[in-house]
């Protein structure tokens, strides 16, 4: 993974300086926008895996470049990540507990 990080870093700088922060925004927006239909077309059956995945890569891609464009700390966003996924964490043990106990009433 480490020379997928190296290029990543690579490719998202050229790209960042040859098309500009706000072109490249626009289409980090689209990738997202891609990424949303291609879940909808799995939750109604209709999906195909190859395409879900390549837009999840390019979604990947766009996240890393929202960070070089936007100037993101990866320690602020690694602190960030680590606090919602404990959140959710424990959002699902007090959900259990409450079914656990609605059952046992």
């Amino acid at each position: 993974m480490k020379a997928t990080q190296q290029l990543l870093d690579e490719v998202n700088t050229k790209a960042i300086l040859h098309y500009g922060i706000e072109k490249q925004s626009v289409v980090c927006m689209e990738e997202l926008a891609e990424l949303t239909q291609q879940i909808s077309k799995q939750l109604r059956g209709k999906g195909d895996k190859n395409h879900l995945t390549e837009e999840m890569a390019d979604v990947y891609i766009c996240l890393d470049m929202l960070k070089k464009m936007y100037n993101i700390d990866p320690e602020q966003l690694e602190d960030e990540i680590l606090y919602k996924l404990v959140r959710t964490k424990h959002r699902i043990v007090a959900e259990k507990m409450k079914m656990e106990g609605a059952g046992n009433g």
